[in-house]
């Protein structure tokens, strides 16, 4: 084959790779629209290989008529739509709180599994934490993602439900879905690595719920 036979096959290539993209593209804004829109799941499946798979395409895309935000919104939401039920009847599940609720002075100490909450009141996560056992879910509040995989490794939940902030959550719950772990999440109202805040109340609720 010669030089121009290769450059042709190079270029037929490349023309399937942007019409595959265009593909993918179309297809995840109609899934999107009816999803933000009307509330549905539509195709949930091919929604989830896409989001699994294509989510920087999409995040690009949703840049060019939106923010980073309302990306990760959108995967959020049907991460959590998607996974409800099968979460919800997941037997082992573990609860993975962020470091950051802490309040400034919080005494508590990090061990080999995080920080272990002293339930001085300081701040929510006590509270956050004694429903959650009351519900059988084992908890974490960790400092960073290694913690997350070394949890995975070692405890081998089949739920999981996160509480971050949206770019780690998202990118968490993606994670979680391309391996095929049943995942709840719940993005932060207040960010910022330090003094940061959730809507405790809808957190309990869900925890309830999910039990």
């Amino acid at each position: 084959m010669g030089l121009s036979g290769f450059f042709e096959i190079l270029g037929l290539l490349v023309t399937l790779i942007i019409i595959l993209g265009i593909i993918i593209i179309i297809i995840s804004v109609i899934l999107g629209y009816f999803l933000v829109k009307k509330n549905k799941l539509l195709f949930p499946e091919v929604f989830l290989y896409i989001m699994d798979n294509f989510h920087p395409i999409l995040l690009k895309l949703c840049l060019m008529i939106g923010t980073e935000d309302t990306f990760y919104r959108i995967g959020i939401d049907f991460y959590n739509r998607y996974y409800y039920h099968s979460f919800k009847g997941a037997e082992r599940k573990v609860l993975i709180l962020p470091h950051c609720l802490r309040d400034v002075r919080c005494p508590a100490k990090l061990g080999i599994n995080g920080v272990e909450c002293v339930f001085c009141k300081r701040c929510p996560l006590g509270d956050i934490i004694k429903v959650a056992k009351e519900n059988n879910y084992e908890v974490y509040i960790i400092p960073g993602s290694t913690f997350i995989k070394r949890i995975l490794k070692e405890k081998k939940p089949t739920g999981v439900f996160g509480v971050s902030c949206y770019r780690d959550l998202f990118y968490g719950m993606n994670y979680l879905s391309r391996k095929g772990i049943p995942v709840q999440g719940q993005p932060l109202l207040k960010d910022g690595c330090i003094r940061t805040s959730v809507d405790v109340e809808e957190l309990i609720m869900r925890i309830k719920d999910n039990r």
